[in-house]
């Protein structure tokens, strides 16, 4: 339900779009408010002289807690305290689609609901338990994996403003670091189960390109891309058009040696002299399958990044 929130966005602009997404409908005042007032609703009309009101109300919104909190564990970014405070709580332990954690609660369910035995609970209460057991392992993956790359940047005395690590599309196997520094961001990938803890890795450093952005701060659009990527973007300037790019969801690359200049991001918008304007890039689906073929061979280990970052 909270991400209902999204029949909202015809009557806003792209950057009051970007702001509203997992805004207020994901907030802990709309989980308490909102909860009671839908489970009243339910109770009075459909369940008044079977359960208690407080049991329905309740159920609501623990129902709602648990999207919000889930939401939190991706990227994106989630305001727990929308519309007081904009900032975004993310973990980075999920990428935004992961079938792995999905997929056990989708197929509890459809079992569930073509069972005729009257234990269909079981099968919902077997995905549940499975995704469960997924989160678990995917906090933990992402604790060692951060302790990594935090050891290896201290190791080398880089001077880190900010950092962020994030998984990889649809696993919780390998894990991408992102760095601000003042000589740009440095961008760096690690396997747990192909890539050893002592051995260097070989960080990226991508310039931000501040100066592209400069004529245009203070603008609603940048300000809107700079705070919901945390300081973690890129601009680029292609054919008189300039981009801002979110680095923490990732690039597409065709080979992992591949420079910067010939990356394409996932979460890329145009900047436009219109303030309100905010024109999401798209990548073509046969670049993102190379992409993606490319990321596998990176997680076993088949491939690996060129010379290790030095500073």
């Amino acid at each position: 339900m909270p991400d209902l929130d999204v029949v909202f966005f015809p009557f806003l602009d792209d950057v009051q779009q970007l702001y509203w997404h997992r805004g207020e409908s994901h907030s802990v005042f709309f989980v308490l408010i909102g909860g009671a007032l839908l489970g009243a609703l339910l109770w009075s009309t459909r369940w008044k002289t079977k359960i208690s009101p407080q049991r329905v109300i309740t159920a609501i919104v623990l129902i709602l807690a648990t999207h919000v909190l889930i939401d939190s564990f991706n990227i994106y970014g989630t305001q727990f305290f929308a519309p007081f405070s904009r900032f975004g709580f993310s973990l980075g332990n999920l990428f935004i689609i992961d079938p792995l954690y999905t997929g056990p609660l989708l197929l509890g369910i459809i079992a569930a609901a073509f069972s005729r035995s009257g234990y269909g609970y079981r099968f919902t209460g077997a995905g549940l338990a499975i995704s469960s057991v997924y989160i678990l392992f995917s906090l933990v993956s992402h604790a060692y994996a951060d302790s990594v790359f935090s050891r290896q940047l201290d190791t080398r005395q880089i001077g880190v403003k900010a950092s962020y690590t994030g998984a990889t599309p649809m696993n919780t196997l390998l894990w991408r670091h992102v760095a601000l520094t003042d000589s740009g961001i440095l961008v760096g990938y690690f396997s747990v189960v192909a890539d050893s803890p002592e051995e260097e890795i070989g960080f990226v450093r991508v310039q931000r390109n501040d100066g592209l952005i400069a004529p245009y701060r203070g603008r609603s659009n940048v300000e809107a891309v700079d705070w919901f990527s945390n300081g973690f973007w890129v601009a680029e300037e292609t054919d008189g058009v300039i981009t801002m790019a979110d680095l923490r969801f990732g690039e597409l690359r065709n080979d992992p040696d591949d420079p910067p200049e010939k990356w394409q991001y996932i979460f890329s918008w145009e900047i436009s002299d219109d303030p309100g304007s905010l024109t999401q890039q798209s990548v073509s689906l046969d670049e993102t399958r190379k992409a993606l073929v490319t990321l596998w061979a990176r997680l076993t280990g088949d491939i690996r990044e060129g010379s290790p970052f030095e500073k």
